[in-house]
């Protein structure tokens, strides 16, 4: 394998079983080894890499930290892995234009460490925020806590540069703030889990960083309610940034984990304003209304060490869950904010049909659930199967998204159909232009590596 990439130094072409296990694996319980592994440190090198790919048909996968919770970046039969983690160089910070340019492998935190230095940040706020890189955010189209208020990775990516599955280069997009030349190519990459291209360079616009934040949690007796109260508040166009729902088997959870005292109830909200100026106070109390008169016993935080004390609680809740089963299966779907009360009614009766442990949490300000399912054995991992079907289904039916932040991958592969209808036929046709061999990450989102051949 290793004369196939001559170019690279041979430290850089990875082969041995030790090495292709750390690259065997994603944050789904999943494995599958590569054959190879290569690390490419500049464009000139993915395409090489590309180039000898598509000579030899041999699949390639990018990865960039492994955090991914769909599956997307696990290898297949017979794949390469593409790892782009020693390309992690911030090239330029723009502030005239509110503009920064990175290599894919930057890791999200460390890029905001360094826009900190000019007030500036990337809004997009994922779990895995401390670990996952760029790329692996634009590919899969990733957010987090504060897409409620800023959107997610898409509305953020004002440039690429792209390999396709021919080795030929494309630039889309710049540091411009509208364009109305062209098709909107950009954006059909972003969220396309490398199935139809390498990232090579990324330009993303940023924001003002806010200095000015207050918080809420609020105890609720029912879940169903809570739901009840986000739909509310959202329909009073309130400023919120993060409003999030945590179900009482994820407080529990938390609270043993994290010793964190959170107080008992049916369910947790937790929200936050912020902005530059005092008035984020007076919002935060308008919000804290809201829930109040849904019956919910309030408290505020202005304090930032209390503040944080709140988002290392909201984020400990999938590790914390982790130490509830033997496997957790955990899930993303995303319903019409109007629709959530219902989704949320619907995910308990799930569980209670199938006699399976489901704890919900998640960003409910924008609708998007993570119902886990915690799994002991063979037996009840029959009854999963069943009941996540059910749930999408039911997310469906509600006008809803099989996924609002963790992608297809592999997980959801067979269901994406059922969603997208004929829409699937001419994603498949987008995919065999641009990647006419069909070698960039094949066999996800759609079934199969040549399923798509086979449509005509």
């Amino acid at each position: 394998m290793r004369e196939l990439f001559s170019f690279l130094s041979e430290e850089r072409v990875l082969v041995d079983k030790e090495d292709l296990l750390l690259y065997s694996y994603d944050a789904t319980p999943s494995r599958r080894y590569p054959i190879a592994v290569v690390r490419p440190v500049s464009t000139e090198e993915v395409v090489e890499i590309v180039k000898v790919a598509s000579r030899k048909r041999i699949p390639l996968v990018a990865r960039g930290a492994g955090t991914s919770l769909s599956g997307a970046p696990l290898p297949c039969e017979g794949c390469i892995v593409v790892d782009f983690s020693l390309m992690d160089e911030i090239i330029e910070v723009d502030e005239v234009n509110a503009f920064v340019a990175v290599q894919p492998g930057v890791v999200y935190e460390a890029l905001n460490r360094e826009l900190a230095k000019h007030g500036l940040f990337f809004p997009p706020d994922p779990g895995s925020g401390s670990v996952c890189t760029i790329a692996g955010m634009v590919a899969m189209n990733s957010s987090g806590i504060r897409a409620v208020k800023y959107g997610t990775t898409r509305d953020y990516v004002a440039s690429l540069e792209v390999v396709l599955g021919t080795g030929r280069v494309v630039k889309l997009g710049g540091r411009y703030k509208k364009s109305s030349s062209g098709y909107d190519l950009k954006s059909l990459f972003v969220g396309s889990e490398g199935t139809l291209g390498l990232f090579t360079e990324i330009g993303l616009r940023v924001i003002p960083r806010p200095n000015h934040h207050a918080a809420m949690i609020a105890h609720f007796d029912d879940f169903t309610e809570a739901g009840k109260a986000i739909t509310q508040a959202m329909a009073k166009r309130l400023d919120v940034a993060v409003l999030e729902v945590m179900d009482s088997l994820v407080v529990e959870a938390v609270e043993s984990f994290s010793g964190i005292n959170l107080g008992s109830a049916e369910a947790l909200v937790l929200a936050e304003v912020e902005g530059f100026d005092a008035n984020v106070k007076e919002e935060i109390r308008r919000i804290a209304q809201v829930f109040t008169r849904r019956g919910a016993k309030v408290e505020l935080a202005f304090d930032e060490a209390e503040i944080a004390r709140l988002w290392r609680a909201r984020k400990a809740a999938l590790p914390a869950l982790a130490r509830l089963a033997s496997t957790l299966l955990l899930e993303d779907i995303t319903v019409p904010v109007s629709a959530l009360p219902e989704m949320m009614r619907r995910i308990r009766g799930i569980g209670q049909r199938h006699n399976i442990r489901i704890a919900t949490f998640g960003h409910a300000g924008d609708g998007n659930l993570h119902p886990t399912f915690l799994v002991e054995n063979e037996e009840e991992m029959r009854r999963v199967s069943a009941a996540i079907e059910e749930l999408f289904r039911e997310c469906l039916s509600l006008g809803g998204t099989l996924s609002g932040e963790h992608g297809i991958g592999t997980e959801k592969r067979r269901y994406f159909e059922l969603e997208h209808g004929y829409a699937t036929q001419v994603m498949r046709e987008i995919k065999r232009a641009l990647d006419p061999k069909n070698i960039l990450n094949p066999g996800k989102i759609f079934y199969g590596r040549q399923a798509y051949f086979k449509l005509r």
